[in-house]
């Protein structure tokens, strides 16, 4: 049955960002254990509280925001003092950090989608993971050759109580964008994480281009789907808001 979009949902890494996953995060943790250990921090100890505040945003109840379930697990992990390490990594988001995207190629396509969504009055978010703070979800969005105010808003980790794909997540985003799911179309590339938006009533697109697919997820076939440069046209034919 066709749907009447009024907002589009946009997963980040493999969609809009044209980066693969293990090569993002290799990246990352190399950047910063490097930028622990500048700054007299064990890398080894740092980077395994780090993992050990990822476990527990993927296992959270919900009860509160994944910045505070992630900092609770960083600090039981190492007993360093939690304000004193978010100043330090605010410092890592708003410099080295920058360099896990040296090399990245956006893909254009990505722009022509977005732009011609916008321009037809429709509503767009970025709906990545929620386990970063918002600047480092800022610069990745530079990295995919767009810029942070395209979106109404974007999902990270001080605003959100669950992470992908739990429903709970779904929700959150369309309580904060103010809108029923039948009126959302999620765009991703991973079958279950992004799938799962069609739990909570929202349709979805998978991206081919880096497509990850799991036996727990949805069968792309039989979804709408496509490369980002067919996306972009299908956006293209989209009737307009305005």
């Amino acid at each position: 049955m066709a749907r009447s979009y009024t907002t589009v949902f946009f997963d980040l890494d493999g969609t809009l960002l044209p980066m693969d996953t293990d090569v993002f995060m290799k990246r990352y943790f190399k950047a910063l254990g490097a930028f622990a250990a500048e700054n007299g921090l064990d890398s080894d100890m740092c980077l395994g509280a780090v993992m050990a505040g990822v476990k527990a945003m993927a296992k959270s109840d919900g009860s509160a925001t994944n910045h505070d379930v992630f900092w609770k697990a960083f600090t039981k992990a190492t007993g360093l003092n939690a304000e004193e390490m978010k100043t330090l990594f605010s410092r890592f988001y708003e410099g080295p950090f920058s360099q896990v995207g040296e090399g990245v190629q956006a893909n254009p396509e990505a722009a022509r989608a977005v732009a011609t969504l916008k321009g037809k009055g429709y509503r767009v978010a970025m709906t990545t993971m929620p386990m970063f703070p918002l600047a480092a979800v800022h610069e990745r969005i530079r990295w995919a050759g767009l810029d942070p105010d395209d979106f109404e808003f974007a999902t990270d980790y001080e605003t959100c109580y669950a992470v992908k794909p739990m429903p709970r997540y779904y929700e959150d985003c369309l309580a904060r964008a103010g809108v029923a799911a039948d009126e959302v179309l999620m765009v991703g590339n991973h079958n279950r994480e992004d799938g799962l938006a069609t739990k909570v009533g929202c349709d979805i697109y998978f991206v081919t281009d880096h497509l990850i697919e799991s036996e727990e997820g949805l069968n792309v076939s039989e979804c709408k789907h496509g490369s980002m440069a067919e996306f972009a046209d299908w956006c293209e034919a989209l009737p307009s808001l305005k």
